[in-house]
């Protein structure tokens, strides 16, 4: 089926200059590859065309244009969809040519783009004083970039910021750089025990976020703490979860059936793959930092979003969840081919990260799978 290009994906063409702009430090390393990438973001995706794009296309009135104004179809305002190329029967925008190469690039310029095609992968997040930049999981060249050994979170930081933010978004950052110290500590703990400090951590700081929303008199009382803590990995790696969440996602809109048989063939093997977890681990110690790569990457992407709805806990647990996940899908990829390599992780990862980062419903249903109490 072919899935819309969502509103995660959508950013204003005009990039206000101003404040600060953060970006990880790989960042400055990204190229699109083109046509030498494997899985084109113009095939299977409705890529929208944003009302400055369209209304040139309108109106420089050539031969080229008129093509072009033929092959998108108008917004809808009672559906709520945005003006967008009509893909053709193989589900490729119609201005991708067999050469894999954007025509609406080869005859007006990179500037008169459609404002997605200029942006993805890259996205942008405003804040009071700036912005933060980063580039999407979904697109292999990134995925090469993010999965990189590269120690505690790096930033290319350029600018000032021109407005001071107010408590709860300097809150955040704050309780974001906590969540970084775990992910990479400077003692080595194991990988489980980073979703378990994760874990506790935004328990402990929705806490505080909501004492900073609802402040009362006196100091805040919370529950004793139970003698053993719990542990969310021995939660999560279990059999009935595992199943559980797979049929969740079974049960989410797919943008490519190579996803919906990935999910199947894992549903069927969950118990050999629990199994077998412990010898995958020790097989790929060389390698298992990229797991921490990419908590820090969900993490950076979507825990400042807890701004507009204030539940921080479900955007940790988003990120928590996302990288077991492709974990999982490295064991049993691991399993089947005796093997898992580079390439193959990229391709685990980029699929994921398309399946589910890009939808806005899916994120939902999966930073709400579990409770975390």
């Amino acid at each position: 089926s072919t899935a819309p290009v969502s509103a995660i994906m959508r950013q204003t063409r005009e990039v206000i200059r101003m404040g600060y702009i953060r970006r990880p430090a790989y960042y400055k390393a990204f190229r699109c590859i083109g046509s030498d990438c494997t899985e084109n973001c113009c095939i299977g995706w409705e890529i929208d065309v944003d009302e400055q794009t369209l209304a040139y296309y309108k109106r420089i009135g050539s031969d080229f244009s008129r093509r072009l104004c033929a092959a998108i179809a108008p917004a809808d305002e009672q559906a709520g969809e945005n003006a967008h190329f009509i893909l053709d029967e193989r589900e490729r925008c119609p201005f991708l040519n067999e050469r894999n190469l954007c025509e609406v690039y080869l005859n007006l310029g990179e500037e008169h783009m459609a404002q997605i095609c200029t942006d993805h992968p890259r996205y942008y997040e405003w804040f009071a004083g700036g912005r933060e930049d980063g580039v999407g999981l979904c697109c292999e060249a990134a995925a090469e970039l993010i999965l990189q050994k590269c120690g505690y979170p790096q930033w290319d930081v350029t600018g000032e910021a021109d407005e001071e933010p107010d408590e709860f978004e300097q809150a955040l950052f704050a309780m974001r750089d906590r969540l970084f110290a775990i992910i990479k500590p400077e003692t080595p703990a194991s990988f489980d025990e980073k979703l378990d400090r994760l874990h506790l951590a935004c328990c402990e700081m929705q806490n505080e976020y909501d004492d900073l929303l609802f402040p009362v008199e006196g100091d805040a009382e919370y529950a004793d703490e139970e003698d053993e803590p719990f542990r969310w990995s021995a939660m999560f790696w279990s059999e009935a979860c595992l199943k559980a969440l797979t049929e969740r996602l079974m049960s989410l809109e797919i943008n490519k059936d190579d996803w919906r048989g990935l999910l199947a063939d894992v549903h069927a093997r969950i118990p050999e793959l629990l199994a077998r977890r412990a010898d995958f681990l020790a097989a790929y110690a060389d390698r298992l930092y990229e797991y921490d790569e990419l908590l820090e990457y969900f993490v950076y992407r979507h825990f400042m979003k807890a701004l507009g709805d204030d539940v921080l806990i479900e955007k940790v647990q988003f990120a928590l969840i996302c990288t077991c996940f492709i974990q999982l899908l490295g064991i049993y990829r691991w399993l089947t081919d005796g093997r898992l390599t580079h390439w193959e992780q990229i391709c685990l990862c980029k699929a994921c990260s398309r399946e589910i980062e890009y939808n806005e419903d899916n994120v939902e249903a999966v930073s709400r799978f579990l409770t975390m109490d």
